[in-house]
């Protein structure tokens, strides 16, 4: 009995003590690492905008390639279909695409000459519209307004500025086309590396869903999108011809281009209806009616056709929206405008697929 006794007695250790100060040290831990976490997640959001705006010559074509190559992949999958080999498919597909560049821009070639000349007579049309200014806002807001536009675009480098922006465009146009033809080409070979790298087979089939998914809704917005600028287009230009204003096709094309951006898009088409129709007609009365008419397609357009038509799936929220045009265009300008919708609905595809960002897309949706 002692001898039990006497070996018992060691195992009464003060476990309480130790579990005492294991359980308080950890205490002060967690809002440590949470700083850490915001500091170095704070350091990367800046880092991640940097990189975008100083990459944005490699970028640009990048992004616009990947999404044009999300466009076009639904044509391929049908030439595929009906027997075509995956070269031969792309290939038609290319073809076809570089013909419709090509042929609008041999159509533009003489109304781009001719906005060219036509420069010297700019000044006339600024005081025409100087004139028509000071009746609707006053002379001396307008007169201030004249002054900065002069200081800010000088006469003389503004046909040098017009040609070095023709000339970004057409080099950003030329490479975003080599690498989309490039992206058609490889097919879904990144898709198939990235279910090979994956462990588990749920985490397999997943990424397959979510990748065509987002490839789905992407092609689907783009293709219905182009279809409705396309008609948009179509309608300013045949006002502009109605109306008599200087190049009609060169408005059409330009107020095509310009309807990717949504809001933006409409009223900077309205103001160039505006612009065309005050360098022809002398009264107020007269140089409203253009624009005006366009005002209410447009309307019609945004409210109601292209609601119905994109569908619920695809739709974004007015605020997400003008967050999204004022960031990309603040990163990348112009592109950035044309990009932001396809690349918030990727964004918004990719949130609605995974679980820890549900609320991201809850939040970008309508």
């Amino acid at each position: 009995m002692r001898a039990a006794t006497a070996v018992a007695a060691p195992r009464a250790p003060s476990v309480p003590k130790v579990e005492d100060t294991a359980s308080a040290t950890p205490a002060s831990t967690p809002a440590h690492s949470n700083l850490e976490v915001a500091f170095l997640g704070g350091l990367f959001l800046f880092a991640l905008i940097g990189t975008l705006v100083v990459a944005r010559p490699v970028l640009v074509p990048m992004m616009a390639a990947a999404l044009l190559a999300m466009t076009l992949m639904p044509a391929v999958s049908r030439l595929r279909n009906w027997g075509m080999p995956h070269v031969v498919a792309v290939t038609i597909v290319a073809v076809a695409v570089a013909a419709g560049v090509v042929a609008v821009a041999w159509l533009l070639v003489e109304p781009l000459g001719n906005a060219l000349n036509a420069l010297p007579l700019l000044d006339g049309l600024g005081q025409r519209l100087a004139r028509l200014c000071r009746r609707v806002f006053g002379a001396p807001y307008t007169d201030w307004v004249t002054d900065r536009l002069r200081e800010a675009a000088p006469n003389t480098a503004l046909g040098a500025h017009l040609f070095a922006s023709v000339g970004e465009a057409v080099l950003l146009a030329l490479t975003t086309l080599v690498l989309t033809l490039f992206l058609l080409l490889s097919g879904d070979l990144f898709l198939q590396k990235l279910v090979r790298v994956l462990p588990r087979i749920r985490d397999k089939v997943k990424a397959v869903q979510v990748v065509n998914s987002v490839q789905d809704d992407v092609s689907r917005y783009l293709g219905t999108v182009t279809l409705i600028n396309v008609v948009m287009g179509t309608l300013a230009g045949l006002i502009a011809s109605y109306f008599e204003l200087p190049a009609p096709l060169l408005i059409a094309v330009l107020v095509a281009l310009f309807n990717y951006a949504p809001y933006v898009g409409a009223v900077a088409n309205v103001l160039l209806l505006l612009l065309a129709s005050a360098a022809v007609y002398p009264g107020l009365a007269e140089v409203v009616v253009p624009p005006a008419a366009y005002a209410i397609l447009a309307v019609i357009e945004g409210q109601l056709v292209t609601p119905v038509i994109v569908g619920r799936r695809t739709q974004l929220n007015a605020v997400t929206v003008v967050f999204g045009l004022v960031f990309w265009s603040w990163v990348w300008g112009i592109p950035g405008l044309a990009l932001a919708i396809p690349l918030l609905l990727v964004l918004k595809g990719f949130a609605t697929h995974i679980e820890r960002l549900e609320a991201v897309s809850e939040f970008m949706g309508r």
